[in-house]
């Protein structure tokens, strides 16, 4: 089975776009079949809605999995909880966040963790406290990429990857192939790694139509409105 475990929805906020993702759950799903994905963990930032949202959209789908979860702000950079229903709250030590995604019945993954963003931080080597660690992010250099490889061989870390898609343009981009569970898959190793850069061009696109978007938000007073 294939599925990219790093998917956002328009249930990412941002300060400055509102949304942070061009795309509802249900057309990140229809994305992924279209390209032979099998399921999808959706990961929004700081809420895991959308991803109770896509869970409850995928059932008109055969046998297609949505993992639920988020991407969260921790004192040390972003984590990923994985198969959790409820929010983790925001702005913990790493260690106190992991510990919550662990009682809600999660696990912890640490995203891009030497990747380089405006006003966010990543885990870097403090990624070794999570469950597993993302050793392939579509929007990442190759460099970035092979330096959290590298940590994660070094330590006998569990490996995922993702797309970190915030378009349908974007998803299956990277991705794990597995057998079984996914979560247990994660969990002892046994998954394979797949994955691709994002162009640049993909990444200038999806920015420029966010830019777009939060200015007619910002001159008609309205935002779309999603539940």
């Amino acid at each position: 089975m294939r599925i990219d475990t790093h998917v956002h929805t328009i249930y990412s906020k941002h300060w400055f776009w509102g949304f942070d993702s061009l795309n509802t759950p249900l057309e990140m799903i229809k994305f992924a079949i279209k390209k032979g994905l099998d399921g999808l963990a959706i990961t929004d930032h700081n809420t895991v809605k959308g991803s109770l949202v896509a869970k409850k959209a995928a059932k008109r789908f055969k046998n297609f999995i949505i993992i639920t979860g988020s991407e969260i702000k921790t004192k040390e950079g972003e984590i990923i909880g994985l198969n959790i229903k409820k929010d983790v709250p925001l702005n913990l030590s790493i260690e106190e966040t992991i510990e919550k995604i662990h009682d809600l019945g999660g696990i912890a993954i640490a995203p891009h963790p030497f990747g380089s963003y405006i006003f966010r931080r990543c885990a870097g080597e403090n990624s070794l406290k999570a469950d597993a660690i993302e050793v392939y992010n579509s929007t990442l250099t190759n460099k970035q990429n092979n330096k959290a490889f590298t940590l994660a061989k070094k330590f006998k870390k569990a490996m995922t990857a993702g797309s970190d898609a915030h378009s349908v343009r974007e998803v299956g981009n990277a991705g794990i192939i597995f057998n079984g569970n996914p979560i247990d898959a994660i969990l002892k190793n046994k998954v394979k790694i797949f994955g691709k850069r994002t162009s640049i061009i993909e990444i200038a696109r999806l920015t420029s139509k966010k830019f777009i978007r939060s200015i007619e938000w910002r001159v008609s007073g309205k935002r779309r409105k999603y539940t």
